[in-house]
């Protein structure tokens, strides 16, 4: 099996920026990264970080630089069983990924929300991805114009994508052990349960 992460650090999380300085948001882009490879090398050594040119991580896993367009990097890359999973998904975890793979189809969809893509696998070469505005919708119309079986995987853990400030709040929750959760709880995150819904609250921060 061999696994694509796509991967970028140009003013990552942008929607972020009024609660994170760039230097925390790219600090925290590169331990979801990790988070995400700490659980996909438990079943495979295969793993491509694809990065733009000129992209400094360090990570214990092959990393291939590439100037055109995700699209196109990722089709180029597309060789036998693939899989591709997104770099901001700091909640996966060994049992969701292992069903992820054991799904039956020559597609296996695992949506975002607000209708994206977080995880794609690839059990036919013809299959060519088209990522942004409505990923998801349009990886099944792809497939379906090819004749393929699609699974839909329907997963909490695997949907969670880090964009906005309520994401954060779900990491906190749910993310004990997490790099990019113990992170976040070093630099003064922190849920309040205090109100009638959890909230997101910052104790310590010398920059607001």
């Amino acid at each position: 099996m061999k696994v694509m992460i796509p991967f970028k650090l140009k003013n990552p999380k942008s929607r972020l920026s009024s609660i994170l300085t760039l230097d925390e948001r790219i600090h925290l882009a590169k331990l979801m990264l990790k988070d995400v490879v700490d659980v996909v090398s438990k079943f495979t050594d295969d793993i491509l970080i694809l990065v733009p040119p000129n992209t400094e991580v360090e990570i214990d896993a092959k990393i291939e630089e590439d100037s055109r367009d995700l699209d196109s990097a990722v089709n180029a890359r597309i060789v036998g069983d693939t899989a591709i999973i997104m770099s901001d998904l700091p909640l996966l975890n060994v049992k969701t990924l292992k069903r992820f793979f054991d799904c039956d189809g020559d597609i296996v969809i695992a949506p975002g929300r607000k209708g994206g893509t977080n995880m794609l696998l690839i059990r036919d070469e013809r299959f060519r991805v088209s990522y942004h505005y409505g990923s998801f919708f349009k990886h099944i119309a792809i497939a379906e114009r090819l004749g393929l079986k699609v699974e839909i995987f329907d997963s909490f853990y695997a949907s969670l994508d880090i964009d906005d400030e309520s994401d954060l709040l779900e990491l906190l929750m749910h993310g004990k052990g997490k790099r990019s959760c113990e992170y976040l709880r070093s630099i003064g995150f922190e849920v309040d349960f205090s109100k009638k819904d959890p909230t997101l609250v910052r104790r310590s921060n010398d920059r607001f």
